[in-house]
């Protein structure tokens, strides 16, 4: 089954499937674009929730009610950022944890002279 995924272009308006215009193309990185949301914080979106794309308007899948659900604070990372803008308890301990090994490879390739 073959499938095309919609690329918006910057500057063309975005609606959801409800029928609200409320955002703009403000960048686009790969399979992503991020919104300018007048009034509110900028965040991305994947283009797999393009339903349709033609003469300069996007039209998502979902309502508008549902799109704070579908925001991404970086492309690609696939995880929305939650609705009060604060990483959960346990995202923060993985990451730090994450970071932690990172910075211990680092130190090790420094020792070795490995850069």
């Amino acid at each position: 089954m073959e499938t095309t995924m919609h690329r918006p272009q910057v500057g063309d308006s975005v609606w959801t499937s409800d029928g609200n215009q409320f955002a703009y193309v403000k960048e686009l990185h790969g399979d992503y674009f991020k919104l300018d949301v007048p009034m509110a914080e900028d965040y991305w979106l994947s283009c797999t929730h393009i339903s349709d794309y033609r003469d300069g308007k996007v039209t998502l899948k979902f309502p508008r009610s549902e799109a704070d659900g579908h925001k991404l604070s970086e492309p690609g990372t696939e995880q929305p950022v939650e609705a009060t803008g604060v990483i959960s308890q346990e995202d923060m301990v993985d990451q730090r944890e994450r970071m932690e090994r990172e910075l211990a490879a680092q130190r090790e390739r420094l020792r070795n002279g490995d850069v």
